[in-house]
């Protein structure tokens, strides 16, 4: 079994073969040139008898395995394992763990840099760096957005989906909110956004940029090509983000809100309150001195939003970055604008705006407002079908659809189907004929019409009492068959019905025609029950009692029973 003392050698060797120098491997290591030396030269193993020394305890004993396993595989910083192994019950202190963390892991190799001295308040600097990280279960690559004044290192860190130019001014506006002002220059890395060098000393700028930059008052700086330490304030402290805020939710975030809301927790807690490495001071106690040396915030600074041009697809949707959302179903298949806000989008049709939505951020998401999706269940193609149908009945028909949706409402439809089979089964003038006659009675219903066509009472809603007319359901059939509703006097059926009720008082009394008593033989005892196919020639029966002639055959005034075999003309029958 190996010994702490064969371990050390082992590294020692290592790190000399790698760096050829006594010096260097003690740097490396962090241990004497001494020990090296003894290492080298073979004089580092015990002579003699083992010591029986007790080797002194540390307090670092117990968490070794745990600080291998968090610096080994979870690549943690000493100063995250601090805080896990505190939380464990660690009491000892910070340099020991320091030495031990120098032991496991090699040091990064050095490199040559120079130290750039900032005025306060004279700049800012903006950048951008990706990081994949866990939102709601899933991997998702989010961009890190970073605002840090070189001289107080203040910071300010969100996180957004994409790069966006809209994104880039809004988180902008968040920064300047935070640090109460805006630097008289700003730098930023080659950005599209923002702008580019195009050639040697040639300098695109994004025009919509520089328009925010005027409200603002700052100018406008690009480092140039390959010289990264222009921009070192803000390109270091992604290596703190990598290193300490995103580790410390190692399990993943709920979502981009839920991300965001630990990162404004960890600037305003660990990076901004920290004793910074350069400065010796907290970045939020040089802030202060900071402050007053930045440009004031405009009083009025409008909303920014993009503005995207858009076709509302056949499923009444506007599609917005992998989303899907809804105007009214009226809009399908025409021109839109849309205007993305940081929390709302805004869909205009014709200038005028047609449908107000909450950013979705989630992926692949169709978003349908309730009374988008009322609207489209109105106006579905087997609605408009059976509307078609319906009004090819005649203006009857018209009618007595506006009655039905006035008095049905969303049920309409359902009364419009029946009705229609009504028509398939018993001819449309017997339906219209029907519509027509409930329709006096203020009465919209499929059963309305179908009581009618069988020849049962109809309850007037307009009236609490209605006089009992209970004609022969064969006479109403035909009279009903008879009716043409295009070219008819309504005066007409009032005629018609009180003849009716004058020829029963008639036959009441004994006058009547033979099948006129059939409807009374069952309340009279001894009457003999007349046979129910006997044919009772109605309104729709011409002469000679053929089916088929109308009411506007009839002589203007004639009675239902006034054509051949009926009383009075007999001769026929």
């Amino acid at each position: 079994m190996k010994t702490d003392q064969d371990r050390r050698r082992e590294r020692v060797l290592a790190a000399y073969a790698q760096t050829g120098g006594i010096k260097a491997t003690a740097k490396r290591l962090g241990i004497s040139i001494h020990v090296v030396r003894r290492v080298l030269r073979g004089k580092d193993k015990a002579r003699g008898a083992p010591r029986t020394d007790p080797v002194r305890p540390s307090k670092l004993d117990d968490y070794k395995p745990v600080i291998r396993r968090l610096v080994l595989d979870e690549h943690l910083t000493a100063a995250l394992v601090m805080e896990e192994i505190r939380a464990l019950g660690y009491t000892g202190g910070h340099t020991i763990l320091q030495a031990y963390v120098r032991t496991i892991r090699p040091a990064p190799k050095a490199k040559l840099t120079t130290v750039v001295e900032h005025p306060p308040g004279a700049e800012g600097q903006v950048d951008w760096s990706p990081y994949t990280v866990r939102l709601g279960g899933e991997a998702r690559v989010v961009h890190a957005f970073s605002l840090v004044l070189p001289f107080s290192r203040y910071m300010v860190v969100r996180f957004a989906l994409d790069e966006k130019l809209e994104t880039l001014i809004l988180l902008h506006e968040e920064a300047f909110t935070e640090i109460g002002g805006a630097p008289p220059r700003m730098t930023y890395d080659n950005m599209t956004t923002v702008g580019r060098h195009v050639g040697p000393g040639e300098v695109w700028l994004n025009p919509r940029f520089v328009t925010y930059a005027e409200r603002y008052g700052f100018a406008i700086g690009l480092i140039k090509p390959g010289h990264p330490n222009e921009h070192a304030s803000v390109e270091r402290p992604f290596h703190y983000i990598e290193h300490n805020c995103l580790p410390r939710r190692r399990a993943g975030f709920e979502d981009l809100d839920d991300l965001n809301r630990h990162a404004k927790w960890w600037c305003a807690n660990v990076a901004n309150v920290r004793v910074h490495g350069t400065t010796r001071e907290r970045p939020v106690d040089r802030l202060v001195r900071e402050r007053p040396f930045l440009l004031p915030l405009p009083s009025s600074r409008p909303e920014v939003y993009r503005t995207l041009s858009r076709k509302v697809g056949t499923d009444f949707c506007v599609r917005i970055d992998c989303n899907r959302y809804s105007v009214p179903p009226r809009h399908f298949d025409r021109p839109a604008t849309v205007r993305e806000y940081s929390d709302r989008i805004e869909i205009l049709v014709d200038g005028a705006l047609a449908a107000t939505h909450n950013v979705c951020k989630g992926r692949d998401q169709r978003l349908v407002l309730p009374e988008h999706e009322e609207a489209f269940k109105r106006c579905t193609p087997s609605r408009r079908l059976l509307e078609t149908a319906f009004v090819r009945l005649g203006p009857a028909a018209e009618d007595y659809y506006a009655g039905l949706k006035a008095q049905r409402g969303p049920g309409a439809g359902y009364h419009l189907q029946r009705i229609l089979k009504l028509a398939d089964r018993h001819g449309s003038s017997v339906v219209t004929g029907a519509m027509a006659h409930a329709a006096r009675y203020g009465n919209y219903s499929a059963d309305a019409v179908a009581r009618v066509i069988a020849g049962r009472e109809i309850q007037d809603r307009t009236m609490e009492l209605l006089p009992e007319v209970a004609p022969p359901p064969e006479r109403v059939r035909r009279w009903l068959e008879g009716l043409d509703v295009e070219d008819g006097d309504l005066a007409d059926y009032d005629r018609i019905i009180d003849r009716l009720g004058g020829e029963e008082e008639g036959d009441a009394e004994g006058q009547g025609h033979p099948a006129d008593h059939a409807g009374r033989a069952a309340q009279e005892p001894g009457a003999t029950e007349a046979p129910r196919d006997a044919r009772v020639p109605g309104p729709s029966a011409g002469a000679g009692g053929n089916p088929g002639t109308g009411l506007r055959d009839l002589p203007r005034g004639a009675g239902l029973d006034r054509g051949p075999g009926t009383r009075g003309g007999r001769g026929g029958a």
